[in-house]
């Protein structure tokens, strides 16, 4: 068994538990709001089949005025229940993923999803998973704001929301957890990935329990294949032009966005134009209407006609484009999967007709174009892959997958700086592809390292009560707050020093005499806002205010050596971070090793729990953590100097580099440990369990050794 401290067990198996839950959950509703629409499409056209079945009975004017309709109505619910909402996709969830924003809110998703029922049931040119991901993302999102999950946490368990509606609604699990790893957490770190895993197989069980569906979503023919060295060059060919129509299909979208963004009308009118638009394309095309799931299926068996194909690679780009930018609410994926099909297909007939030995079907090249065309735009080659595969469950073809998804991601990445997800985020200046420093700096918040263990006195409390509790607490600024905690200024030991030893002439005087201003910053700040505060040498911390009925009141402190801990942690340790285990072999007990403590120490900063006398103590085979170069654990007796104050006045907890694990207290059933809390009074606690720089151990035992 891999040993952990507690904290980091416990962390661990909180978020196996809620990725399960939101797995499970995300089934749940990717079911719900796949029976919703079906149940709608059923009321709007009296026809039990799709959308596609219905349209080619229906007369010319209601394939034009129904999809209109349904934008009418979709625009009205928006207006009623979410008049403010933005549209909020896969960039968004990116956006808040990026910078950690924390807080996703429920009801904008819920309407927007309701708004997408409406659009879709009436042959609007998006897809399920768009709605599918978010409410997700939004109950993923719920979760960890309940749990009271830090920013990167709450991150990890907003990418099981996503893995989980993705993995739903399209019954493929895998592909579901790579989307997220490789498209929004930019990691397949397994402590990242596990959870993602866990999320995406427990939404494919919840989904597969309810509706029984564990068929591949598109059928294939029997004899599909692609083989040999001259169609792998035709693949290769396919791949590189995949990347040009990937690009033009983004562009397109762009183009619509730009389109509607210029007209100036109501949501109501942009939703009914669109649905127009799409309605007039469907009367010449009905496959064009939905999200393009029949008309897919039916190329691939091969029931489409040469001339339909053609307008379809056309119409289906068009169509979306419109439906998008006119503000409908919904996914691109699948009606992106219907021209990447089209594609394909029109580059097998081509390829049959220069080369007539050519014995490949159409579907196979027709599912590579769906795959191509994918990675094109999402710059997502593996993801592809592994979605189209899971989608038809042919892995025969992984091959020319793998060739076609690559060359086209490259040649899109060569033509556009930004994936289809990326572009909206670029223009509205969220940092996508910023250094890890710079992005350190933007997404951790004031919030994150807030120490709540502030020390105040009023503005009229005399200066000697001031500088008795300097003495007190070892603190260097001490803030001064008016009757209901609104932030006045602050008291630096630096500009009292002279009254130390000279109390007796200072009885007339009181705090707001000594005081300098202070505005402080907000918990809504980067490090990157209150950084430059810095600058100046002599400023050591910032007090953090809350806004509250206008006035400025003070609920913690944030000091430079946090800042640097902060940027060290994420920056200079992210890559040593990564420990190793060291399973069996015998390890000895080092000079700062922790008897009867629950941690060791041994040779090369190896770190393992033992017993005494068990199996798995120092100098007995076990299993070990390996520390990073430099780094130890030691236990660090607390001298009678710190007994009269807390964890925190100790200063062991204001350091960059030493983090305190636990606390050792003797009690009448032997020492007992405690949780490591700043508050803590050090009266009955015996010793620190600290781990950190072996030089910083050292200074700190010196110190405690030492006193001042």
């Amino acid at each position: 068994m891999k040993l952990f401290t507690e904290r980091r067990a416990l962390a661990t198996t909180s978020n196996f538990v809620l990725a399960a839950m939101v797995g499970a959950l995300g089934g749940v509703l990717a079911v719900g709001f796949q029976s919703l629409v079906d149940l709608a499409q059923r009321l709007v056209t009296g026809h039990e089949g799709t959308f596609v079945d219905a349209a080619r009975d229906m007369t010319w004017w209601e394939c034009l005025l129904l999809p209109a309709t349904g934008g009418v109505v979709a625009a009205l619910v928006i207006r009623l229940f979410a008049p403010r909402a933005k549209p909020f996709g896969i960039s968004g969830i990116m956006e808040a993923v990026s910078v950690r924003r924390r807080r996703i809110k429920g009801r904008p998703i819920i309407t927007r999803a309701a708004a997408a029922v409406a659009v879709i049931a009436s042959g609007g040119s998006v897809g399920r998973e768009g709605p599918i991901v978010q409410l997700a993302a939004a109950c993923a999102s719920k979760l960890a704001r309940t749990a009271k999950f830090d920013a990167a946490r709450h991150s990890l368990l907003l990418g099981c929301g996503v893995a989980a509606g993705m993995a739903a609604a399209y019954n493929a699990p895998l592909a579901g957890a790579l989307f997220v790893g490789e498209v929004i957490l930019a990691s397949f770190a397994i402590d990242v990935f596990a959870p993602l895993v866990v999320s995406s197989v427990f939404a494919v069980l919840s989904m597969r329990a309810i509706r029984g569906a564990d068929a591949a979503v598109y059928s294939m023919p029997s004899d599909v294949s692609i083989d040999g060295f001259g169609p792998a060059m035709l693949v290769l060919v396919l791949g590189l032009v995949a990347g040009v129509v990937a690009v033009g299909f983004q562009r397109g979208l762009r183009l619509g966005n730009r389109l509607f963004a210029s007209f100036p009308a109501p949501l109501e009118a942009k939703l009914a134009l669109g649905g127009l638009a799409v309605g007039a394309l469907g009367i010449l095309v009905p496959e064009v209407f939905g999200n393009g799931y029949t008309a897919t299926s039916e190329l691939l068996a091969g029931k489409l006609a040469f001339g339909t194909i053609v307008l379809l690679l056309v119409a289906k780009p068009i169509a979306t484009a419109l439906s998008v930018g006119s503000g409908a609410p919904g996914g691109v994926f699948t009606p992106a999967l219907l021209a990447g099909a089209c594609f394909g297909g029109l580059f097998a007939q081509s390829a049959h007709a220069v080369w007539p030995a050519l014995e490949t079907p159409n579907a196979a090249f027709a599912v590579v174009g769906m795959a191509s065309l994918i990675a094109g735009l999402t710059h997502a080659p593996i993801v592809s892959m592994v979605l189209i595969l899971e989608l038809t469950h042919d892995f025969g073809l992984i091959l020319p997958l793998v060739l076609a998804t690559v060359t086209s991601s490259l040649v899109a990445r060569w033509l556009a700086r930004d994936s289809i997800f990326t572009e909206s985020l670029r223009a509205r200046g969220v940092p996508i592809d910023v250094g890890l420093e710079d992005l350190t700096l933007r997404r951790v918040r004031v919030r994150d390292l807030v120490r709540s263990g502030v020390q105040a006195v009023a503005w009229s409390t005399p200066l000697a009560d001031v500088l008795q509790r300097f003495r007190e607490t070892r603190l260097d600024v001490i803030y001064v707050v008016g009757d209901e905690g609104e932030l006045q200024g602050l008291v630096d030991l630096h500009d009292v020093k002279e009254h130390l030893n000279r109390e007796a002439s200072t009885p007339s005087r009181s705090a707001v005499d000594v005081m300098t201003g202070a505005s402080g910053v907000t918990g809504e700040m980067s490090l990157a806002e209150i950084l430059p505060s810095f600058d100046d040498p002599e400023l050591e911390e910032l007090p953090v205010v809350e806004l509250r009925h206008g006035r400025r009141v003070l609920v913690g402190r944030i000091t430079r050596r946090d800042v640097i801990a902060a940027i060290h942690l994420e920056v200079v340790q992210a890559q040593a971070r990564r420990t190793r285990s060291i399973v069996g072999g015998s390890v000895g007990m080092g000079g700062a090793g922790i008897a009867g403590a629950g941690v060791g120490v041994g040779p090369g900063n190896v770190v393992g729990s033992h017993t005494p006398g068990a199996p798995g103590a120092p100098g007995a085979p076990g299993e070990w953590i390996e520390l990073p170069e430099g780094y130890a654990v030691a236990e660090i007796d607390v001298p009678e100097h710190w007994r009269g104050g807390t964890l925190e006045a100790s200063g062991v907890t204001r350091s960059a580099n030493l983090t305190v694990l636990s606390l050792v207290e003797d009690s009448a059933d032997g020492a007992k440990r405690r949780a490591a809390l700043p508050d803590t009074r050090l009266e009955s606690i015996r010793s620190l369990i600290v781990v950190g720089r072996r030089e910083d151990l050292a200074a700190l035992k010196t110190r405690a050794t030492s006193p001042e």
